[in-house]
Parts: structure tokens; C-alpha cells; sequence
């Protein structure tokens, strides 16, 4: 069952989760959905959605920044754009009508898990 919240609280929270992000250099949604997963904000799909979006903007915030301090761009990054298009778009197409959200669950629970298991690795 879904909970209310409040939008300054999730402006808050979308706040730090940005900074932590940013900090850490792991895409927000890693950190995002967990935590509406366990405070019920939302349910699964919606939470698959915000995620997804939250980690976009945070990644075009990111390039933004390493663009800002005259970093260049590698030159297959056409390629891997179609790449995450297409792969983002067959996601979304068996995630939102042929999934379940138990299935939809165990695919989060793997990305969190090598999310976590490269941030170890990365220490």
C-alpha cells in the first residue's frame, strides 16, 4: 500500500540524494528506489519510472560538469546513446505490460546488488 508524502519532503530528499550522488559518482536512482520501496511512496512501475528519469537527470547534470571543466567527449558516444535507447525502450515496454512487479523487484535487486558490489570494489 502506497503512503502519502509531502513534496517538500520529496524535494528534500531528491536534494540529497542528487548531492550523495554526485559525490559518490553512482547514479541516483541506486539510491532512490530503495528508499520509496521502503517508505511505500510508491509502487514498483512508478517507482522503475521516477528512477529511471532521476538517474537521466543526474547523469546529464554530471556531463554538464565534466564538460564544464573541458573534458571531451569520446567519440563512440553516438553508439552508446542508441544503444540505451533501444535497450531502455525494450525495458520499458516488457516492464510497464508483460511484467510482474515480483519480477520487476528481483531485476531492481540485482542492479542494487553490482551497484553496490562496484562501489566496494571501487574503495
Amino acid at each position: 500500500e502506497v503512503r502519502p508524502v509531502s513534496v517538500f519532503t520529496l524535494g528534500v530528499v531528491g536534494a540529497v540524494l542528487g548531492l550523495l550522488s554526485g559525490l559518490t559518482g553512482v547514479g541516483g536512482g541506486i539510491f532512490l528506489s530503495p528508499l520509496l520501496l521502503w517508505q511505500r511512496w510508491a509502487n514498483v512501475r512508478t517507482i522503475s519510472g521516477i528512477s529511471a528519469w532521476f538517474i537521466w537527470v543526474n547523469s546529464i547534470a554530471g556531463l554538464i560538469g565534466v564538460m564544464q571543466k573541458g573534458a571531451t567527449l569520446p567519440s563512440n558516444l553516438p553508439l552508446w546513446v542508441i544503444c540505451v535507447l533501444i535497450g531502455g525502450s525494450i525495458g520499458a515496454h516488457y516492464g510497464a505490460r508483460h511484467l510482474n512487479h515480483v519480477w520487476i523487484k528481483r531485476a531492481l535487486s540485482v542492479v542494487l546488488l553490482i551497484a553496490g558490489g562496484k562501489m566496494l570494489l571501487a574503495v
